[in-house]
């Protein structure tokens, strides 16, 4: 197989020239056993260099690469580099393989520019729909470095454990969503098909119905007559509390009193401080500067009432405070926080103080997720039963009735 190489020689002079090999690995082998450095390795006959250079129109509307697809893609870009393998080889490899076509046409057009002269992070600054200001930023910083296999590493182990947060987060959520969910879906079906029997069979009998018995009927009777309004109600409400919450000032509010919901506000504020920390975190200890960092890490926060309280402290930070101060003057940030903030300010290690507060948190909203399902589940258990109880007695109580007055 053909390459064409570019090289450095021992006087760190370029020497370019096309060769045979049966791999790059190969090539790049030779190459260093002859003294010259490897800084570009192209192959010939490049199949997704072709469909490089057709340049991709990209979909403005198409929804964000998952995060645990971005992790996929930046673990295997890093064991590839660390393992000796150019860029552009790594990324002409793991495109190839890539299953999602969409982001296959990315990591194309990505290494188009690569092999253009750009710098991996100026390549991936195209896409921000793909590739957050973190992302880019840490890259940044491990190309300055010189050690972009290293941080890419790094980067994946954040992306992956952010995931998982936000996982833990969406699970404790959705499990009360689905008890209620089954709760209502059990409550319909006994009002709109079990109790209009009942009520079939009372109205032919003369028995005088308890005033339990008849709230229940009268509600099953409301629920069926007006069925599609109350849908259509529910609906409104639903398009409206979403276009509400659009609006800045709305959902300001409703970050700020979500945090406070008993239990669920607590685990909500655990996973966004555990965020905020961990980004923090990984951004400081990849050399990214202090007022860079805590500016990326603001505006990765999706609570504007949090994302307002870390604009202070950034604000004040910027004028020449230290961070632990700052994060003293707010609630959300425990004494732990804090303190350790502080420590690493004090010894340097301001990352590192910073990580092991993220899992410290995480360790937190395990606890916090266990204890709120444990809780939870009782109570919608005995929720569930006293309705079905009340409905039970309600169609019950007028059969013993009539079975008393029959005997």
């Amino acid at each position: 197989m053909e390459f064409n190489y570019t090289a450095l020689d021992k006087s760190a002079k370029r020497v370019s020239a096309k060769v045979q090999a049966e791999s790059i690995a190969e090539l790049i082998a030779q190459l260093k056993s002859q003294g010259l450095l490897p800084i570009l390795v192209k192959p010939v006959e490049d199949v997704l260099s072709k469909s490089a250079k057709r340049r991709v129109t990209f979909n403005s509307g198409r929804k964000n690469i998952k995060v645990k697809q971005l992790a996929i893609f930046t673990r295997q870009l890093a064991s590839v580099l660390q393992a000796g393998i150019l860029l552009n080889e790594a990324l002409a490899t793991i495109g190839a393989d890539w299953h999602d076509p969409y982001f296959r046409k990315i990591i194309a057009d990505i290494l188009s520019d690569i092999r253009a002269g750009k710098s991996l992070s100026a390549a991936l600054s195209k896409f921000p729909e793909c590739f957050s200001a973190i992302y880019i930023a840490l890259v940044k910083a491990g190309e300055e470095t010189g050690n972009l296999g290293g941080m890419l590493a790094n980067l994946a182990k954040y992306l992956e454990d952010n995931a998982a947060t936000i996982q833990k987060i969406k699970t404790a959520v959705r499990y009360p969503l689905f008890i209620l969910g089954f709760f209502f879906f059990t409550v319909f079906v006994i009002t709109v098909f079990i109790i209009p029997k009942f009520s079939e069979m009372f109205s032919h009998s003369k028995v005088e119905l308890p005033l339990l018995t008849k709230v229940v009927i009268g509600i099953s009777a409301f629920v069926i007559s007006n069925f599609i309004w109350i849908i259509l109600s529910v609906a409104g409400v639903c398009l409206v509390s979403f276009y509400l919450t659009q609006l800045a000032k709305i959902r300001f509010f409703v970050d700020r009193y979500v945090l406070k919901v008993p239990i669920l506000g607590n685990i909500l504020m655990k996973g966004l401080v555990c965020r905020f920390a961990r980004t923090l975190s990984i951004l400081i200890s990849g050399g990214v500067g202090l007022a860079t960092s805590l500016t990326i890490s603001t505006d990765a926060m999706n609570n504007l009432y949090i994302k307002s309280i870390l604009e202070k402290v950034k604000a004040r930070v910027l004028s020449g405070f230290p961070l632990s101060k700052e994060l003293t003057a707010h609630s959300v940030f425990q004494k732990i926080f804090v303190k350790m903030v502080e420590v690493g300010e004090r010894t340097g290690r301001i990352g590192d103080m910073l990580r092991r507060n993220a899992d410290y948190y995480d360790d937190e909203l395990n606890v916090a997720i266990t204890n709120f399902t444990s809780l939870l589940e009782p109570m919608l258990i005995v929720l569930i039963g006293g309705v079905v109880l009340v409905v039970v007695l309600a169609l019950y109580l007028p059969i013993f009735k009539m079975s008393t007055m029959r005997g």
